[in-house]
């Protein structure tokens, strides 16, 4: 098994964390972990199968969790300091911050539970481990929608905010040309 690109699921957790409150905004407990299952599963397909977090997440009604930070997190936000990432693996993670979190977390929620990873693992039983060669399998085709790009093209979009905080698809303006008559 090839090393994680983070050395615990808590600097995951914290950098998510710490990213809301940079924007202003209260990261609820569940959210956190449907944006670290998004960012799991996508790395992995843009990895060929390596982890970001070395750690599992199982299928519960509430949605995919993993078992210690839920835990840890259910609560209050423990004292923990994190270490840092490597530019590519910040990058990565901005880029799922920009995607995915402005939205609700009962909107990932439902999102997430359409996502074949979790839907098969969740009908096997709750708490039953969610197969990373199925997230990377499913983030790398993907349904390629606006909601659920697959990995080729989730790096591609460039996702800003607007001035009213709402996440924007941007891409690069190019005035057209006025031909002479």
């Amino acid at each position: 098994m090839t090393a994680s690109a983070s050395e615990s699921v808590f600097d995951v957790a914290e950098w998510f964390l710490d990213t809301a409150l940079n924007d202003g905004e209260y990261l609820q407990p569940m959210k956190m972990q449907y944006l670290m299952f998004l960012a799991q599963g996508y790395y992995a397909a843009l990895t060929k199968g390596q982890r970001l977090i070395p750690s599992v997440f199982i299928a519960t009604a509430r949605g995919p969790v993993e078992p210690n930070s839920y835990k840890i997190y259910a609560s209050a936000r423990p004292l923990i300091s994190r270490t840092p990432f490597n530019r590519t693996v910040s990058a990565f993670l901005q880029t799922v911050w920009r995607k995915y979190g402005s939205y609700s977390a009962d909107y990932l929620g439902r999102l997430i539970a359409a996502h074949a990873p979790y839907a098969e693992a969740f009908a096997q039983g709750e708490n039953t481990e969610i197969s990373l060669a199925l997230m990377t399998e499913f983030y790398t085709q993907g349904k390629n929608t606006p909601a659920t790009p697959n990995a080729a093209s989730f790096t591609a979009t460039h996702v800003m905010r607007s001035q009213s905080g709402k996440t924007v698809a941007v891409k690069k303006w190019i005035p057209s040309v006025k031909k002479k008559a």
